[in-house]
């Protein structure tokens, strides 16, 4: 008795009965038996090896961006967990967060074996989240190799060329998320990697009779792998259905009766429940958590009524996860007659991940790389539909008759289209999730700024965004508020607060703010705070000959806190003072000159970007007033820079005139000399 490859199946009787008969799979077409000097098999190999690899360097075009891309709230949260693995001594079962107050940190959660390998790459390698990066490429391109495999053992080599095609290239998603600094890609490894661990053991466990052991390095891989999945996302255990179908293919309804395979189950519940366990008690002793269990994601089955949510579906479904093409040869696979008993796997597993995305509806809708989920099932069935067409039009291409190529010629014709415009489109997609958001850039920038301006072991308060993000880019631990109550934050023990977005963003009205609250740096998309400084004080750099517009504003002075450039950037503080109420909407303005005469750089704005506005003040009202300027393209960082101020009307740009000092432009100078440190 031979041994069972990828050109040959065991028959229906071989299943049911323990025995194999050997059936070989054979194509209709004519085949050549080498091409360009490769045998099939290694040609095979070899296409999918450049598959893979060119998959591999698409999705290294970000490799070194900060996580500033899509879903950065979510991807700051991987890396921090990764981050905190590594400094805190890479205790697996105590994953701990940023945001944990005077806690320890730790965190209800999976468990995330994806953020522990970042750590120890963070070990060997250094920090940097490029190797995190890196570590996704390589789990999509083996996630991609074993969906070749999974095919190639279901249908055909040539099957499992097209399954990693659509899987590598015409998913908008796997593009995105196959570079990105989450653990997703690993989930989708861990349960690719369990069906085709199922898969060899089936091919295996037919010949037990010769050698009695032979196949339980795959059962229990298939295991394993099954916890693993579980454990690094919970909804995972999705997987177990198109398992159970592998073991009735094999053993028919006596798989209810074996003792391995409740074993093997038990066992793999039985980690995955005991982790979770564990889980809940480290939420419990801290009050952390991400929301694991009493999650409002799951089980809102009223929502299943409603329309609007399948139109949501369909559209992560057929713009994000797949380009729109590739469902039709999904719905393809879906039809085509089912020649091999083992084809019922891709089905139940699609039918699986359904159930789970209608059960998590409104998670799905919030966070939509759950629909990764499918891209394994679809890719297969998509595989299939493509290995089908390309036989068709190889049987038909060599058939006399004329309406036969001829056949064959359309058939190719609209298959190539539609690749074509899957791939394009799928291309498109992704470069717009690749494209860092300006507000994720400007909370990095903040973080850097923290960095720079603050103790390393400072306590920091983040206020606005996401969770993570202020924290991470920053980083430091402490606390992270909403948008709300800004009054009511404990500031005692904390010396820093960071207020992100807060010009775009929906809260809160900046002179809501806590009056003890010192404003000390800020731009754009950050606002920093020291917390522990008198309000109202003295500016850091004090102006000896008080300047004058208009006999209305004042120029009292100036921070330049950290007295460094930060990522080529200068930060000021200008504190003005109300001398009367001015009796227009007035911009201040910072121009920078670096010591050779060369224009480096402005900011222009209305005081807190327009959100205190000048004509609402009162007389003898102190504003501090943030401004930021790249002068990264004026020379080297610690330059003498000169630096003018003054006022001009929002409506017409009518510069306000200086009355201390008179002249012909109205702007006060004064120079400042970054530090070298």
């Amino acid at each position: 008795m031979r041994r069972c490859d990828v050109r040959c199946w065991p028959s229906k009787r071989g299943f049911m009965s323990g025995t194999e008969t050997a059936v070989p799979k054979t194509d209709a077409a004519p085949r050549r038996s080498r091409v360009f000097g490769l045998a099939p098999r290694r040609c095979h190999r070899v296409c999918l090896l450049v598959i893979l690899c060119l998959g591999a360097v698409l999705r290294c075009a970000n490799v070194t961006l900060p996580p500033v891309d899509y879903h950065s709230w979510r991807q700051t949260e991987t890396a921090a967990l990764a981050r905190n693995y590594a400094a805190e001594g890479y205790r697996l079962f105590y994953p701990t967060v940023d945001w944990r107050g005077h806690t320890e940190g730790y965190v209800e959660s999976e468990l995330s074996l994806y953020a522990f390998t970042v750590a120890l790459l963070y070990g060997v390698l250094g920090f940097n989240e490029a190797w995190a990066r890196l570590l996704t490429i390589l789990v999509t391109a083996i996630t991609g190799y074993l969906l070749a495999g999974i095919a190639a053992r279901i249908w055909t080599r040539r099957a499992g060329l097209f399954t990693a095609l659509v899987f590598t290239f015409l998913s908008p998603f796997s593009l995105f998320f196959g570079q990105a600094i989450m653990g997703d890609m690993t989930v989708l490894l861990c349960v690719t990697l369990a069906v085709y661990a199922g898969l060899r053991w089936m091919e295996q466990a037919a010949q037990a009779s010769e050698s009695p052991t032979r196949g339980w390095g795959w059962f229990l891989l298939m295991g394993g792998t099954l916890a693993a999945g579980g454990l690094s996302k919970l909804p995972a255990l999705y997987i177990a259905a198109p398992l159970a179908v592998l073991l009735f293919l094999r053993e028919g309804w006596r798989m209810v009766r074996k003792p391995r395979n409740w074993a093997l189950a038990l066992v793999s519940i039985g980690l995955v429940a005991a982790w979770y366990a564990h889980a809940y008690r480290l939420g419990t002793q801290t009050g952390l958590t991400f929301g694991i269990w009493g999650s409002n994601k799951v089980g809102n089955w009223d929502l299943l009524r409603d329309v609007g949510f399948y139109r949501a579906l369909w559209f992560n479904f057929s713009r994000r996860l797949l380009a729109p093409q590739v469902f039709v040869f999904m719905g393809l696979g879906l039809v085509l007659p089912y020649t091999r008993r083992t084809e019922a796997a891709p089905v139940v597993w699609l039918l699986s991940v359904l159930a789970y995305l209608l059960y998590a509806g409104i998670g799905v809708l919030g966070q939509d790389y759950y629909t990764l989920a499918l891209l394994p099932p679809v890719s297969l069935l998509a595989g299939k539909a493509l290995n089908w067409i390309y036989e068709r039009i190889t049987i038909w291409g060599w058939r006399p008759t004329f309406r036969y190529p001829l056949a064959a010629f359309a058939l190719f014709g609209l298959s190539t289209f539609l690749l074509l415009q899957a791939s394009v489109y799928a291309g498109n997609t992704a470069a717009e999730l690749f494209t860092p958001s300006e507000s994720a850039w400007g909370f990095w920038e903040g973080g850097h700024w923290i960095q720079a301006a603050t103790p390393p072991d400072a306590g920091l308060i983040v206020v606005g965004a996401s969770p993570p993000e202020g924290l991470y880019f920053s980083h430091r631990h402490g606390l992270w508020y909403e948008d709300d109550a800004l009054a009511a934050v404990p500031t005692a023990d904390w010396p820093y607060a960071l207020l992100l977005n807060p010009y775009y963003g929906d809260f809160p009205t900046l002179t809501d703010l806590p009056v003890h609250w010192r404003l000390i740096g800020g731009g754009q998309w950050f606002l920093a705070y020291d917390l522990q400084q008198q309000w109202p004080a003295t500016p850091t750099h004090p102006l000896a000959e008080v300047p004058q517009w208009g006999g209305q504003i004042s120029l009292l002075g100036y921070d330049f806190i950290p007295d460094q450039l930060v990522n080529g950037k200068l930060y000021l503080v200008l504190h003005w003072r109300a001398a009367a109420q001015p009796e227009a909407a007035l911009v201040g303005f910072v121009h920078v000159w670096n010591s050779q005469g060369d224009f480096c750089g402005q900011d222009d704005h209305q005081p807190l970007r327009g959100r205190l506005a000048t004509e609402t003040w009162a007389p003898g009202q102190i504003v501090l007033d943030p401004f930021e300027v790249d002068v990264s393209e004026c020379g080297p960082a610690t330059e003498a820079l000169r630096v003018s101020t003054g006022l001009y009307r929002a409506a017409d740009i009518t510069r306000i005139p200086l009355t201390s000092w008179p002249n012909a432009d109205q702007l006060y100078w004064f120079e400042i000399a970054p530090s070298t440190e």
